[in-house]
């Protein structure tokens, strides 16, 4: 008899496990539709300004879909490579690139003025945008899409008399898919940064 009622607790436990996961799973995005983690609200706007100096926004690429990346110019890793897989997504979609931007977004707004991301950011992909700010704006705009920056001053060689600006950062390594709507549809954490799960997304986007 208690053989029977610990065996009916651990199926219904099994069972409600099941449940909780599949519900996870399909609310997240893992019902297989997208490579992407789903995400499903309205994307966060900002006004900060290119690598050309303009001001830039969301509003300027309503038609298009729009990859936001995070990073800064002196990053010794995995900034490069990240911006290396997103040119690898635009030569992966061919004639499909021109309806899709990508901008890259300086954690480092003291030495990455617009002159410096120019000389940068088009060396990945030449449609590729710069795109810096005030401390204050580039703080608000991470904040509303759950960006972590922290500034790491004490770095290896580094006398305790120095005053050259030698540091590091680290910031969250996601990339934020905007769709054609404005809205902020899917995310991809460092453990997806895949340039083929990326670009089967929007070309099933751009159906």
């Amino acid at each position: 008899m208690k053989k029977n009622l610990l065996t009916g607790i651990l199926l219904l436990a099994a069972a409600s496990g099941w449940g909780l996961f599949a519900y996870h799973y399909t609310k997240h995005g893992g019902d297989g539709q997208y490579f992407g983690k789903a995400y499903h609200r309205p994307a966060p706007g900002f006004s900060l300004v290119d690598h050309n100096g303009d001001k830039i926004g969301l509003d300027n690429f309503r038609d298009k879909i729009v990859l936001i990346a995070w990073g800064y110019t002196n990053c010794p890793d995995v900034c490069p490579t990240t911006l290396a897989m997103l040119s690898g997504v635009m030569d992966g979609l061919g004639e499909d690139a021109d309806r899709v931007r990508v901008l890259f977004v300086t954690v480092d707004p003291e030495r990455d003025t617009s002159e410096r991301l120019r000389s940068y950011v088009p060396f990945f992909n030449e449609e590729f945008i710069g795109v810096t700010g005030t401390r204050a704006d580039i703080d608000k705009a991470a904040s509303d899409y759950g960006v972590t920056i922290v500034k790491h001053e004490a770095v290896y060689g580094r006398g305790e008399h120095d005053t050259w600006d030698r540091y590091l950062m680290t910031h969250t390594n996601t990339v934020y898919l905007v769709d054609r709507d404005g809205n902020l549809l899917l995310t991809y954490p460092h453990y997806k940064l895949d340039a083929e799960g990326i670009t089967s997304d929007i070309k099933k986007l751009l159906q």
